[in-house]
């Protein structure tokens, strides 16, 4: 991209910019700009940068967005702290990017994309991650026709190891976790500054096919992870881009169960726009994906399509789809079902159930299925807020309005220590006496 002035008078000076570059770290004006040179070289996405260009952004001069951003990646590693463009007097991106990552690009335009979202999504509260439209949710039929990539080898400098991956998916199970006892909206931009500090090296680096295929999966189960906790910070266009690339690494490895999650999570943003059938549609896609998985990944799937079912209200199909996820989950732990779902027991199965047969007015059966959720461990807040709504909901298909306020009442005191705009407005919903309509 080109660069251009700011309007904002020749004499003024970008004087943050100046004092890092020149006092913090001691660095020349050329210096800097070479090792721009490589940062956007190694970024697969070369820009001439020369002493004039980084003379030209001292006096105030604006970069475009990709430059802007290899700059601050540039000073993020350097100065070991985040450094974004809004704190350099630089425009945000928020468009430019917003469109880019709904489009579904070959394996180095997702990468790109996921740079650029977790340099955004790591400011807190960021005005352009907020601003991120809601678009038409993307078809997922590319990502479950196309083949996987025929080469994932990275030629980087850096050597990834084992160890690298293995700390990328303790990282994801820390921040799982969190998500699950604090809500959605209380660390997600601290995870998305390590990733765009630590998982954009590796996927830049060195590795074989076999370590390259773990690499993706495991960033593409950080993504989702970062997704399911913008869902809960509802913040539906965010969660939407970051799915996108995560079903695109999915299929470059042809990881089928990854996929599936990816419209699981896809089945759940057309909820948000109220279109049953493009639930419906998704929630069949990620069946289609499963074919062949293992029994967890088919159990996670089902319980799915029964709610997708509930939400179109039939109850029949949802009865269905309930026993069938039953019997797979009963088929599980055997050795092969993956990590990145070591989160599905049963109570959190049956308490999926719960709300959908709760959902297609199937009382005495969603009561039976709550009963076994209530075993959930304690730490999973927003899951027991979850099943307190649910249990309300049984309630007043049942007349028993006492009950009713009584579970509407424990849940908004367990609710006071999560950070969840989705559950605030499912209590907010409950307690103006609507019926679920939530997926």
């Amino acid at each position: 991209m080109s660069q251009s002035t700011s309007g904002r008078g020749a004499a003024k000076r970008n004087g943050d910019l100046e004092r890092i570059v020149l006092d913090e770290l001691g660095w020349s004006i050329s210096g800097f700009a070479k090792r721009i040179r490589e940062r956007c070289a190694a970024n697969g996405l070369p820009r001439p940068v020369s002493r004039s260009t980084v003379s030209r952004w001292f006096a105030d001069a604006q970069p475009g967005w990709e430059l802007a951003v290899a700059a601050c990646d540039v000073l993020t590693r350097a100065c070991k702290r985040q450094v974004t463009p809004e704190s350099l007097g630089w425009p945000s991106e928020d468009m430019d990017v917003a469109e880019q990552a709904l489009q579904y690009g070959d394996l180095g335009h997702a990468v790109r994309m996921l740079q650029r979202l977790w340099q955004m999504d790591s400011v807190p509260r960021s005005a352009a991650v907020r601003r991120m439209p809601f678009a038409a949710v993307p078809s997922a039929v590319e990502a479950l026709v196309m083949l996987p990539d025929t080469e994932v080898v990275g030629r980087g400098q850096r050597r990834v190891s084992v160890a690298d991956i293995e700390l990328l998916d303790a990282h994801t199970d820390l921040y799982g976790r969190t998500d699950a006892r604090h809500g959605g909206g209380q660390f997600r931009s601290v995870f998305a500054g390590f990733l765009a500090a630590y998982a954009v090296p590796l996927l830049e680096g060195g590795f074989s096919t076999k370590r390259g295929r773990l690499l993706y999966g495991s960033v593409a189960d950080a993504v989702l992870a970062l997704a399911s906790m913008a869902y809960d910070d509802h913040l539906p266009g965010l969660a939407q881009r970051y799915d996108l690339q995560a079903m695109r690494l999915a299929q470059a490895i042809g990881d089928r169960g990854r996929l599936a999650r990816g419209c699981i999570h896809q089945a759940r943003l057309a909820a948000v726009r109220g279109d049953g059938r493009e639930v419906l549609t998704h929630a069949r896609s990620a069946a289609v994906a499963a074919a062949g998985a293992p029994a967890l990944v088919r159990a996670y799937v089902a319980v799915t399509e029964a709610r997708a079912w509930a939400y179109n209200r039939d109850g029949a199909q949802c009865r269905a789809a309930v026993e069938r996820a039953r019997t797979a989950f009963d088929r599980a732990g055997r050795g092969s079902d993956p990590r990145w779902l070591g989160w599905l027991d049963r109570p959190e199965l049956e308490g999926q159930a719960a709300w959908a047969l709760a959902m297609a007015g199937l009382v005495e059966e969603g009561e039976r299925a709550l009963k076994v959720a209530m075993d959930l461990p304690r730490e999973r807040t927003r899951d027991s807020v979850e099943l307190l709504i649910t249990g309300a909901e049984l309630a007043r298909l049942r007349g028993d309005l006492g009950e009713r306020e009584e579970l509407l009442a424990k849940a908004e005191t367990a609710a006071q220590r999560l950070e969840s705009r989705r559950l605030a407005r499912r209590l907010a919903d409950a307690a103006a006496g609507g019926p679920l309509h939530d997926f």
